[in-house]
């Protein structure tokens, strides 16, 4: 699309922008074969929405989005550096506020802009300055009062200054009115949600009440439920009960899969009341069709195609062969939730399981009792809409694989490389030994429990894991114990450094017939492996099911930021990647949010 109309690319990053959706955004912007400065912007806001301040700043300067000198474009960097003030350690986090403070200040006196003006008020409150918080709320106020177009901005604003001078009540009727502008977009209120819920927990603040929930983000889910028979009482049923779920929840956004039943009725009724689907296949689309749409009966193909083409993003957990394992059904959830998870997270809203479920869990790993169960242990919240006494429909299907039967498990996979080691002189070996691998040793030697399988060859490792949390803590252990090499010292040139890359999936695990060790083998370690050449020295690059399993089962300690669609070695398709960190103490702070507008 961007290439064959730039237009429609600008139109739809903006589009996927205001409706909060910061991958999508950030794709589409930096995807574009045509460069933009507009979009330049939307990439720097994009990245501000996913919580990375460093990179939006080291991308706002390197694009230039301050040269185009509008407000929002130059009120972006008081933004970004807000942001960096939320994260900064307590002692230093008042000059932070202070410097965001001088910076939207800066831009309110060059351009006379209400918006930036209400932005200085409230880094300068949260930075202990009360006169000049007092000074920009008056003056925020009368501008956004007289303001020609009374949007939602004009009016969070109002309602902004109000609270900033003490004037509760005025400020809660003025949030309410705002949420009433055909401008109050998910982005929007979740943007001034953000601002107000740290100024109500500041002392700038202290003693007033205001009630957020006009503006509260909506809520992300993630579907389970049985698969059905085609049954036309049995569905409207189940849509009247969604319907109402769905408002109640104030869900913005669905992930999961569309097998026959309940799942095609969810996805089809969000569609029809305009909520975003997003669509988790687990495995190659044939396959999935055979084994769990077309049991069904044969209409509920074409309402999965239906569903497939109206989904805002199609997401493919594994784009391997079905092989008749349970841990890859098990593994799709897995992703569908981690995913809504990170949704959420953007909003800085929650995630809700919705479940068409019967009350029942045989055991296993798959279906929806399992998903229940799975969701429950991570400390979610289920909504359960009665799935008793549907004419349940079974999938059979025999992969087209002869092999003897081999154990499968989900494993995290994970190469590194470093990367200049095969000009290393000579001499210095003995040095890279002790030095690098021996930091790489103590490191995997304090989670060897944890570590199924383990190999090195060079300067290279390959390792699989059973504990996503283990797993994250090993990757950033290694970026951690090898940050202070000195690459000088080893005789090798600058950006030389280990590459770490992780995958997490369904394979084989079998004892290798050469060495007589465990070791896991599948299209899933073939696409750890090809993550590991495309990632920069020094960081970690993990793919999309991996975010989404740190994000389902240790996003109190790790962070995933999005860095966007790449292409990966060997011609191995196109992935949607993130770099993995460590969450610091001092990150405790940040109030997650969403895209804002530039000037918030």
């Amino acid at each position: 699309m961007s290439a064959a109309d730039p237009a429609a690319t600008l139109n739809a990053a903006r589009e996927a922008l205001s409706r909060g959706d910061v991958f999508s955004a950030y794709d589409l912007a930096t995807e574009s074969a045509e460069p933009d400065s507009e979009l330049a912007y939307i990439e720097v806001r994009a990245l501000a929405g996913m919580g990375d301040w460093q990179g939006a700043l080291r991308r706002y300067e390197e694009a230039g989005v301050g040269a185009r000198g509008d407000v929002d474009s130059l009120a972006l960097r008081g933004r970004i550096l807000k942001d960096a003030a939320f994260a900064a350690a307590p002692a230093e986090r008042a000059a932070r506020f202070s410097e965001a403070a001088a910076t939207y200040g800066a831009v309110h006196a060059a351009k006379s802009d209400f918006y930036s003006a209400i932005n200085a008020a409230a880094m300068a409150a949260l930075a202990g300055e009360g006169e000049p918080a007092r000074r920009y709320a008056e003056t925020a106020l009368a501008g956004a009062q007289t303001a020609p177009e009374q949007d939602y901005w004009a009016l969070a604003t109002a309602a902004e200054a109000l609270l900033l001078l003490g004037r509760g009540a005025e400020a809660e009727a003025m949030l309410l009115a705002a949420t009433g502008r055909a401008s109050a977009t998910v982005a929007a209120r979740a943007s001034t949600f953000r601002q107000f819920t740290a100024l109500l927990a500041s002392p700038a603040c202290a003693g007033l009440a205001v009630s957020l929930d006009p503006i509260r983000p909506p809520r992300s889910a993630v579907l389970t439920g049985h698969m059905f028979r085609e049954d036309a009482a049995a569905e409207a049923r189940i849509a009247d009960e969604l319907r109402a779920v769905l408002e109640a929840e104030r869900i913005g956004a669905m992930f999961g899969p569309l097998a026959c039943g309940a799942d095609i009725v969810i996805a089809e009724t969000c569609l029809a009341l305009g909520i975003e689907f997003h669509a988790v296949l687990p495995f190659a689309e044939e396959d999935f069709l055979a084994l769990s749409v077309r049991p069904g009966g044969p209409g509920w193909e074409a309402r999965f195609q239906r569903c497939l083409a109206g989904a805002a993003t199609t997401h493919r957990a594994s784009a391997m062969r079905y092989v008749g394992d349970d841990t890859q059904i098990a593994f799709g959830s897995e992703v569908a939730m981690g995913l809504a998870r990170l949704r959420a997270a953007q909003l800085g809203g929650e995630a809700v399981q919705i479940a068409v479920w019967d009350g029942a869990y045989a055991g296993g790993i798959a279906g929806a009792g399992a998903d229940v169960t799975r969701w429950r242990a991570g400390g979610g919240r289920t909504v359960v809409i009665d799935g008793a006494n549907l004419p349940r429909a079974r999938g059979t299907f025999a992969p087209g694989v002869g092999a003897v039967p081999v154990e499968r498990a989900l494993r995290v996979i994970v190469f590194t490389d470093f990367k200049g080691f095969s000009r290393l002189p000579e001499p210095v070996m003995p040095q890279f030994w002790s030095d690098v691998m021996g930091r790489c040793a103590a490191v995997l030697t304090a989670h060897r429990a944890e570590i199924k399988c383990l190999n090195t060859w060079g300067d290279a490792l390959y390792l699989a894991l059973d504990d996503v949390r283990a797993a994250a803590t090993v990757l950033c252990g290694l970026q951690d114990a090898l940050a202070g090499i000195d690459a000088a010292a080893l005789g090798l040139p600058p950006g030389s450094g280990m590459r770490i890359a992780a995958h997490y999936g369904s394979v084989y695990a079998v004892d290798d017939p050469v060495t007589g060790l465990p070791n896991y083998y599948g299209t899933e370690v073939s696409r750890a492996a090809r993550v590991e050449p495309i990632t920069p020295p020094g960081q970690v690059y993990v793919t999309e099911p991996m975010a989404a399993a740190v994000e389902m089962t240790c996003r109190d300690a790790f962070a995933c930021r999005y860095v966007g669609r790449l292409a990966l070695a060997k011609d191995f398709g196109v992935e949607r990647i993130y770099r993995l960190e460590r969450i610091r103490v001092n990150d405790a702070f940040v109030i997650k949010d969403s895209c804002e507008s530039a000037t918030r």
